[in-house]
């Protein structure tokens, strides 16, 4: 299907909707004989009217990875041709025969499916079976969050979605002749048993993963008690749907469809909520405010959904059928995996999607942990449960938090004020004086640690625990940002946030248990590792260290500097990032890897700490690294070889602003203290405070900072509403301003405070420091005001 927004020029492409092949028509021709189609199309009588040759288009869409699907276009008509794909393909896989007979049955009662014209099953045609349908106006949103939509177009797209899939669920398939279309028996225990076989069929480049068997295994052992029938449509996603304004104006894709458990698709629908934004190909909606966007949230979609079916045994169900999607989608990636290393898969993309396979089969087994624990929506799905502690409170306007997110920054505000700055400039003057202890860290952080933890005030940074959309958090990290050593406290420091992040996403079983649990714990410290003193790191397709895969298991060689932690005294992983010593015939962004490493490690030696302006930043420090010929194990990939570049993106996501928050939180505490040491200093008769040149610091700064203040939340917004990359140039533009700006409010802080400024008896000069590090730590400012000016120019181009 195509969207609205496409189909007005074939060349210029919409932000959102299905993309033409690059190949020209002539290279699809080359796979479709054009002559023998419209040779074909021309005997139905449905279609009235001659396609002429000459004057028709036939390109292929880019979206989806089963079944090839075309749009021709004539002079006459838009048809849409969908056909198996050519080669050897699995058993009972690429059933476009079925696709064809439940949309010719559901065509003849007002469920939303384009009208089907013919299906062809004489291969000489074109090579392979096909059938046609008549193109539908709608439009196409890539991904769940809908980017690019309005607030009310969400509202009503996901109630459509809703409405659409209750209708299906409720539709009487006998009176429609669907009765034979397949066995409802068992079909959860049959359907189980036959991914399972598919995924075994797709393992002829891969080495099969244990977790599918555990899934495998616990979707046998805990089959529902009550089961349904119905018509499932197997592949019930946003992606698969055409909207208007108001309703689904068309559902596609049946190649998956059969009778059976209709709650296996209300699982599908529901996955998003466990996946974030940043996810590659999948995306998802996992700390996105849901409140602020449209977007209904997990038990309120539950709740809708059962009020339009009176199904209400699904609340008790949820997790055991986002269990079993995840076993089925990770078969499904396997086997698209399969085919693009066997040279047989229609996008471009195939590979890259079939790699998250390992991902979400992970993800399953997250799911299956929490059916063990109990049912999250109360009794029968339905009740008091839907305003249980993962609702948010709807109070959220354009650029504000909600009620929960107002609250637990206000948590967090107090917590600081009353346990945090009493120990600020004890805590500080340790590593300030060096000596034996500066590489140690302060007994008093003990105590406020297990406070922050017992007020619940702890790893906040993670969606995941937290529940906080980027909104919500980045008032809380701006908090944060006020003290030196706060965001430590609530165990929301960098990097163990992003190599948490990283783990908690990519990371085996294994891996989770020997460094996610220690370091969500803070028993433990991590360091990353992709900073290059040889090259020029901000363009890191120039990265020289290497790893190079051999019997023994993975050796890595380089160098590495300004590794945070790496001087830290509970230090006990790095991340590495390398390049694939076999990458030169790989695409540039498929090159290089991360790989986790034990420490201390044979190979591994800490060089010395660097110190920026001066400070050593004990006991954390900033290390360089030197890796000579480090031995890991393969097992110690994280995700797969080649992924290090999706890893990294992945990485950054809600953390993309955080730094750029906590920069807010350091300028107002500057401006704080300016005004103070205004009001309590006496220069020459007056009060500092009563100088016109500090009155029009407190009034610029105030602008600055509120200004970049609302430049990063209405970043935070739009990654919430369609994930980092649906806000490159809003996360680009704070990245500039808020290092300058905190800079520039700092500076004049200093210079009302006099020598003290520059002292360690204030953070001033600390705050300087940091300000100016950010300007390069995130990207050198330089890069960042490039992105920005070649978005201007697209816009711009493109009369937005």
């Amino acid at each position: 299907m195509l969207s609205t927004a496409f189909r007005t020029s074939r060349l210029a492409l919409p932000k959102r909707g299905l993309r033409l092949n690059s190949n020209s028509s002539e290279n699809v021709r080359s796979a479709i004989p054009l002559s023998s189609l419209i040779e074909r199309l021309n005997e139905c009588d449905q279609i009235g009217q001659q396609i002429i040759e000459s004057e028709s288009t036939l390109s292929q869409f880019t979206h989806g990875q089963s079944n090839p699907t075309y749009i021709l276009t004539s002079p006459t008509s838009k048809l849409v041709i969908r056909r198996k794909p050519p080669g050897k393909i699995l058993p009972s896989a690429h059933a476009i025969e079925r696709e064809y007979t439940v949309l010719k049955a559901l065509g003849t009662t007002d469920f939303p499916v384009p009208k089907v014209l013919f299906l062809e099953e004489n291969r000489d045609v074109i090579g392979t079976e096909f059938y046609v349908y008549e193109y539908v106006n709608g439009t196409f949103y890539k991904d769940c969050a809908m980017a690019g939509a309005t607030i009310e177009q969400r509202k009503a797209g996901y109630e459509g979605l809703i409405s659409t899939a209750a209708k299906l669920h409720t539709l009487d398939y006998e009176s429609i002749g669907l009765e034979k279309y397949g066995k409802p028996d068992n079909y959860l225990s049959r359907t189980v048993e036959t991914w399972m076989k598919q995924y075994n069929a797709s393992l002829s480049h891969s080495e099969s993963d244990p977790t599918m068997s555990y899934l495998y295994d616990f979707l046998k052992d805990n089959l529902p008690g009550s089961t349904r029938n119905s018509i499932v449509h197997g592949d019930l996603r946003v992606d698969n749907m055409l909207f208007t304004d108001a309703e689904v104006a068309g559902v596609v894709d049946w190649e998956l469809s059969t009778l059976g458990e209709p709650f296996t698709d209300v699982g599908l629908l529901m996955t998003p909520y466990h996946t974030k934004p940043e996810m590659p190909i999948i995306g998802g909606l996992m700390g996105v405010n849901l409140d602020s966007v449209g977007i209904p949230r997990e038990e309120e979609f539950v709740e809708r959904y059962v009020d339009k079916t009176g199904f209400e045994e699904l609340g008790e169900q949820v997790d055991y059928h986002l269990t079993f999607n995840a076993f089925r989608m990770s078969s499904i990636l396997q086997g698209v995996y399969d085919r693009a290393k066997g040279g047989n898969a229609s996008s471009e993309q195939a590979l890259q999607v079939g790699k998250l396979a390992g991902f979400v089969a992970q993800q399953g087994k997250k799911h299956a942990g929490r059916f063990m624990k109990g049912n999250r929506f109360g009794e029968g799905g339905t009740g008091a449960a839907f305003t249980g502690k993962r609702a948010f409170s709807s109070s959220a306007r354009q650029f504000s938090s909600s009620a929960k997110g107002e609250e637990l920054k206000q948590r967090v505000k107090t917590f600081i004020d009353e346990k945090v700055m009493p120990i600020e400039t004890e805590v500080l003057s340790q590593g300030y004086n060096g000596g034996d202890d500066e590489w140690k860290e302060h007994p008093l952080l003990d105590g406020v640690k297990a406070e922050a933890r017992a007020a619940g005030l702890w790893n906040l940074f993670l969606p995941a625990i937290s529940g906080c959309s980027n909104l919500e958090y980045a008032s809380v990290a701006e908090q944060m940002g006020r003290s030196l050593i706060a965001s430590e406290c609530f165990n929301c420091q960098a990097p163990d946030t992003g190599n948490m992040e990283v783990l908690h996403m990519f990371g085996t079983d294994e891996q989770q248990a020997t460094y996610l649990d220690p370091l969500m714990e803070q028993s433990i410290r991590s360091g990353f590792g992709m900073t290059e003193p040889g090259v020029a790191s901000s363009d890191a397709t120039n990265m020289s260290a290497s790893i190079t895969e051999t019997e023994e298991g993975l050796v890595l060689n380089g160098k590495k500097w300004w590794t945070s932690n790496g001087c830290h005294p509970e230090l006990k992983m790095l991340i590495f990032m390398g390049r694939d010593s076999d990458a030169d015939d790989k695409p540039r962004h498929q090159q290089h890897s991360m790989v986790l490493v034990p420490f201390p490690h044979p190979g591994v030696t800490v060089e010395r700490p660097l110190k920026v302006f001066g400070y050593t930043d004990a006991p954390h420090g900033h290390a360089e690294i030197n890796f000579d010929n480090v031995v890991v194990p393969k097992s110690a990939y994280v995700a797969g070889k080649g992924d290090g570049f999706m890893i990294a993106q992945a990485r950054l996501g809600p953390g993309r602003i955080h730094h750029c928050m906590r920069l807010i939180g350091m300028a107002e505490r500057s401006l704080d203290l300016a005004v103070r040491r205004g009001e309590e200093r006496t220069a020459f008769g007056k009060k500092l405070k009563d100088f016109q040149v500090n009155r029009h610091y407190y009034a610029e700064s105030r602008m600055a900072i509120d200004s970049t203040r609302l430049m990063v939340l209405n970043a935070a917004k739009k990654i919430d509403e369609g994930g980092a990359k649906n806000a490159r140039k809003e996360i680009a533009m704070i990245k500039i301003m808020a290092p300058e700006m905190a800079m520039k409010v700092v500076d004049g802080a200093m210079q009302i405070h006099g020598g003290a400024g520059l002292s360690q008896d204030y953070p001033l000069a600390h705050f300087y420091a940091w300000a100016r590090v950010l300007k390069l730590a995130d990207g050198p400012s330089e890069v960042h005001l490039d992105a920005v000016a070649k978005q201007v120019i697209r816009d711009v181009e493109k009369g937005n």
